[in-house]
């Protein structure tokens, strides 16, 4: 059922925020022409990677094997601060979603290396597919430390349902549009 819900309301999404794309797409290139979509290996469910899609928000000429951004960081354009304030960034990753390799609700997909850095407990967060947005999305996101996030994430694993699921998207789409969902690492290192 939660996969025929992430197919349908993907697909609806696709259309009511092209507008979004356009100006996503207009920004990036009049500010640093390049490729549009920044793409990365994260880990999904069962441990498998996979290439997730954002809009791209830093300098093409800026790249660093640093994922950790901060709030001022200099490698991303100016327009790039504005399409991840209110997540446009993010949005791509419905086709992530409708490729199958991501869910709408679930917990957010990780790099290689911070997936090494958990522990067996913490690695049932791959048990499910990872999502475009999540209980530890709505509870703080990366304003807290990444092991009380998977604490978060192994939460939602073993309470979910699809009013949770509901109530989640509703609370994203609140903290999005607000401007609140600008969070924003207090460390360089995101496990501290």
């Amino acid at each position: 059922m939660k996969r025929i819900f992430d197919i349908s309301l993907s697909i609806l999404l696709i259309f009511l925020l092209a507008p979004v794309w356009l100006l996503a797409v207009t920004v990036i290139l009049q500010t640093d022409p390049g490729p549009i979509f920044f793409k990365q290996n994260r880990i999904g469910k069962d441990k498998k990677e996979f290439c997730i899609l954002k809009f791209r928000t830093m300098f093409c000429n800026k790249a660093s094997s640093n994922t950790t951004t901060t709030k001022h960081d200099p490698r991303v354009f100016k327009g790039g601060y504005f399409l991840r304030k209110f997540k446009i960034d993010e949005i791509p990753q419905i086709l992530n979603v409708l490729e199958g390799s991501m869910s709408l609700v679930g917990p957010r997909p990780t790099v290689l290396d911070d997936a090494q850095k958990m522990s067996i407990e913490q690695r049932r967060r791959f048990s499910v597919r990872p999502g475009l947005t999540g209980l530890a999305q709505i509870s703080g996101n990366t304003s807290i430390s990444w092991n009380k996030r998977i604490d978060i994430d192994l939460y939602y694993i073993d309470h979910r349902s699809f009013w949770g699921d509901f109530v989640i998207l509703i609370k994203t789409v609140l903290i999005v549009v607000t401007g609140r969902a600008d969070t924003h690492p207090s460390s360089e290192s995101e496990w501290d």
